[in-house]
């Protein structure tokens, strides 16, 4: 490749933010956006529509954008089409993708889990070839394909034959297209697949390169064909190129964004090609912000810090006080037993003794925990999940309603839990403000980054919990900046204090062995499903051809695909 451009787009999720994203210079680019629950509203002059769908196996997105494809670069002028599709990232079978490629919905419905399509549920979820036939009974249906297992998903096809190899595949494509009437004709390859498996799925191996080469040279046969048959000009094509999943690849660290995309194994592509059609391409939502700095792993007993006791009865809770406190975690572990991360008592046992508060991780999750004064007992709030080496922002905070206090849990800004507080009176001792290891015995110890610690002096209304959880630092543009009692950036990576830059200055102090480590991640990165919609999904593919034969989708047959728009 010769050379590299940005392109920055805008893609509103929640709001509009700005990213960039790295894309090859041998394939176009446009800024797009799409409606999720829109119709095909093309302008075209009715006939005799029809449909070509060619899957590919095994073609990651990337790959195919890398490799020289003169081809497919051709028709990309008149197609709606994207680079950073999604196969089912969790499947863990060929015949799982190709379902979702025939069916229109996905394996929790159509339950095609593995090549021996047991225990599956194709009656009520059927092949899309059917809902065809049910509307245009004479419409013609022909696959050609080298796979036993693709071949038994193909029912109600006219014609399903099981060929060769990819080689006879496109000939028996070609020779369809040169001498039938069929209103669908679907080739499938199997031999980039073939190649990644032996070599890998990158084209900087030399033979998973040439396979998508050859499929490229592969798709230009058949469309002069297609191009070349007599009533061609009266006829109305869809063609449809498509890769029914990537393959396993590990990315360079400066490429993976940890995020549904930085899957190769899910990273398919997709192609609808018309004459009809204005060129647009679906590009890579926003998927999270980026937070670098350096830090401390607070790892073990030996690592951790403290504000000395003579600065810490700011941090004292009260049995009146409102407060909120919020930290960023990083967990190098799946599951933890007990081991606290943020806390203000005389020590964290077994049994919960003395009297204060704890920020402490369990199994997958974490927890504020509180002994007062009036109760004798222990309370405990628990937040939500959060994963081994992805940034989080946990909140928590007190506040009064009715006479009332709760405690109140939320992690990235969304809201999880809340227990009264009322009858525990206060939380307040003389000890410091402990970060990492906490003393005490009967728990875990922890493998934690934290950074972005925050303490108000007030309960934070849950929308800008909300609208900051994700933010890598705050200001004074932050409304309630001003009841800040400790405010700890801790990405600045040097010396042997954490700085408190709110009004106390009251900085940690760190004790034992530790080092400044950088890092270089995104914060908040939405979820796998909330990001999908965003771009085309091989579920997809179903709904857009029958949208594109003007076959009316009932919402009885319960696609799961959505219609991609060319503007």
């Amino acid at each position: 490749m010769s050379m590299m451009k940005k392109y920055k787009l805008l893609i509103g999720l929640i709001a509009t933010i700005i990213t960039t994203s790295i894309f090859s210079c041998n394939k176009d680019f446009d800024r797009t956006i799409g409606d999720k629950n829109a119709s095909d509203t093309t302008t075209v002059k009715y006939g005799n529509r029809k449909v070509l769908y060619l899957i590919v196996d095994g073609a990651r997105g990337q790959s195919v954008l890398d490799a020289n494809t003169p081809n497919i670069d051709a028709i990309l002028p008149n197609s709606i089409y994207s680079w950073v599709g999604l196969s089912d990232p969790a499947s863990t079978a060929n015949a799982t993708n190709w379902a979702n490629m025939l069916t229109g919905v996905k394996k929790e419905k159509h339950k095609v889990t593995s090549d021996a399509l047991t225990n599956n549920d194709l009656q009520n979820y059927p092949i899309i070839f059917k809902r065809i036939k049910e509307t245009s009974a004479k419409s013609k249906i022909v696959t050609y394909t080298s796979s036993t297992v693709f071949k038994s998903l193909t029912t109600g096809a006219d014609v399903s034959n099981l060929l060769a190899d990819d080689d006879a595949v496109k000939a028996a494509v070609i020779t369809n297209l040169t001498s039938d009437t069929a209103s669908v004709v679907v080739g499938h390859f199997t031999g980039v697949n073939t190649a990644g498996a032996t070599s890998g799925y990158d084209i900087s191996f030399p033979a998973y390169k040439t396979a998508i080469e050859k499929f490229d040279t592969s798709v230009g046969d058949i469309l002069t064909a297609l191009k070349k048959r007599p009533n061609y000009n009266n006829e109305q094509w869809l063609v449809v190129i498509a890769s029914s999943a990537g393959g396993q690849f590990t990315l360079p660290a400066n490429a993976d964004d940890q995020t549904i995309f930085s899957q190769p194994k899910a990273n398919s592509f997709v192609i609808y090609y018309s004459p009809t059609y204005k060129k647009r391409i679906i590009t890579k939502p926003f998927t999270g912000n980026r937070y670098l700095g350096k830090t401390i792993r607070f790892q073990g007993q030996n690592i951790r810090a403290q504000v000395d006791a003579a600065d810490a009865n700011v941090y004292n809770i009260e049995d009146t006080t409102k407060m909120t406190i919020e930290l960023k975690v990083k967990k190098n572990a799946d599951k933890f037993f007990w081991p606290s991360v943020l806390g203000k008592r005389n020590e964290w046992s077994s049994g919960h003794p003395s009297v204060g508060w704890v920020i402490y991780l369990e199994d997958a999750y974490w927890y504020f925990e509180w002994r007062g004064t009036k109760d004798g007992d222990y309370h405990q709030c628990r937040g939500a999940n959060i994963d081994k080496g992805k940034w989080a922002n946990l909140s928590v905070k007190i506040e009064v309603r009715n006479g009332q206090r709760f405690v109140r849990t939320y992690t990235n800004g969304n809201f999880n839990n809340e227990v009264e507080i009322t009858g525990s009176g206060s939380l307040a001792n003389s000890n410091p403000l402990k970060l990492g290891y906490l003393n005490g015995n009967g728990h875990g110890e922890p493998d934690v980054y934290v950074s972005d610690i925050r303490y108000f002096k007030f309960s934070v209304p849950d929308g800008t919990i909300a609208n900051y959880a994700c933010q890598t630092s705050i200001d004074q543009s932050h409304p309630y900046f001003n009841f800040l009692v400790g405010y700890w950036p801790a990405t600045d990576g040097n010396g042997n204090i954490m700085a408190d830059l709110s009004s106390q200055a009251h900085d940690f102090k760190f004790q034992g062995t530790y080092t400044w480590e950088n890092f270089n991640d995104l914060i908040c990165p939405p979820a796998p499903e909330t990001l999908a919609v965003f771009v085309p999904q091989t579920s997809d593919i179903p709904a857009q051809i029958i949208n594109w034969l003007k076959i009316p989708n009932k919402q009885t047959w319960g696609l799961d695909g959505r219609v991609w728009l060319d503007q």
